[in-house]
């Protein structure tokens, strides 16, 4: 009796172990997955949605990893749904989960996940939510396109043909506008995410470095009357770049030049609290005020922000003069500092007249 009921277990467990095999195996294939479905991708498999990133919204961050690698492996279990890193050493990498723990289970916060859609054929898995912070990894020294990262899926538009672009773009998942400010087309739209093929749009790092000064995106509250840290309206700060894009020109800023700089965001925050509330945003349907613009420039904020030096802006600007250093040949570098000297020397002669 004790041998058949032994038999009968083994074969039981043998019966759930391999419903649990084909049952897995059976959520890996996209045309199965159902919105909300949660699957861990390497980066190399996600499409981008825009074609356009702020790489000092980016430079922000690798400062930040260049400084203390803790933040870049909590970066990484906050964006996985687990909460924050907990343990990690020298031998850990970004590549290899394994070599780092987080506070949490991967997946567990589904909401800190990042989104895609399943495109209509085999295999295309499109980013609609993190390009900054994906690409971030994907350009990051240690990073590149074997990163794994956990997304949740948000819509499953597998076998729609020629109706899934049509579709994505009347659910506002992609935005169709490039580093000119200039229309696209959907075949225009990036191979991969990160910056050799995701291009700078100079007026979307404005906007972000002036979240709190000139605006300040409206965000959802939930149940439980918490407010959700993202903007429910989609390409929030993609239509305040193009809106300000019609007002000023970034040109006349040299960027690498941190006064000049801090007056293309004055500029910048100007013209936005000087819209009137009722104008239109960028292509968006929403009027400024909709879209979180505030009466006036919060002139503290926009002087810690320029002054603090533990600021995102700081970061972002020590980090690209950095790269540009390393990338710029020595005699290039030495005749752009003699000629700001010779400017300064200029300057400072009329000033004593």
């Amino acid at each position: 009796m004790l041998r058949f009921r032994n038999t009968v277990w083994l074969a039981i467990l043998s019966l759930a172990a391999l419903y649990c095999t084909y049952s897995t195996a059976e959520k890996v294939t996209y045309d199965e997955l159902n919105n909300g479905d949660i699957i861990t991708v390497t980066l190399d498999q996600l499409l981008p949605t825009q074609a356009v990133l702020s790489y000092d919204r980016e430079y922000a961050r690798l400062s930040r990893y260049k400084d203390n690698l803790k933040h870049m492996y909590n970066d990484l279990c906050q964006i996985n749904g687990a909460k924050g890193v907990k343990k990690w050493g020298e031998e850990s990498q970004p590549t290899d989960p394994s070599s780092y723990t987080c506070s949490d289970k991967t997946g567990t916060h589904t909401d800190a996940l990042n989104t895609v859609v399943i495109g209509p054929q085999k295999g295309s898995l499109y980013l609609t939510k993190g390009h900054h912070l994906f690409s971030t990894f994907w350009d990051m020294p240690n990073g590149g396109t074997s990163v794994p990262v956990t997304v949740r899926v948000a819509h499953n538009l597998f076998g729609s043909g020629e109706d899934f672009w049509p579709e994505m773009s009347n659910d506002q998942e992609v935005w169709l506008y490039d580093s000119k400010g200039e229309k696209i087309k959907t075949d225009d739209l990036p191979e991969y995410i990160g910056q050799k093929q995701m291009k700078h749009d100079k007026y979307l790092s404005l906007v972000h470095f002036l979240n709190g000064i000139s605006y300040s995106p409206p965000v959802k509250k939930s149940k439980n009357d918490k407010a959700n840290s993202d903007s429910f309206i989609p390409f929030l700060e993609l239509h305040w770049a193009l809106e300000v894009r019609k007002h000023m020109k970034v040109s006349d800023y040299n960027l690498n030049e941190p006064e000049e700089y801090a007056a293309a965001l004055a500029e910048a925050a100007t013209v936005m609290v000087d819209l009137p509330d009722d104008a239109v945003i960028g292509q968006s349907t929403l009027t400024a005020k909709e879209m979180g613009k505030f009466s006036q420039v919060d002139s503290k904020a926009l002087a810690a922000l320029i002054n603090d030096k533990t600021s995102g802006f700081n970061h972002a600007l020590s980090y690209r003069l950095a790269k540009k250093e390393k990338s710029t040949p020595k005699r290039l570098l030495e005749e752009e500092a003699a000629a700001k000297e010779k400017s300064q020397s200029s300057e400072a002669t009329n000033d004593s007249e």
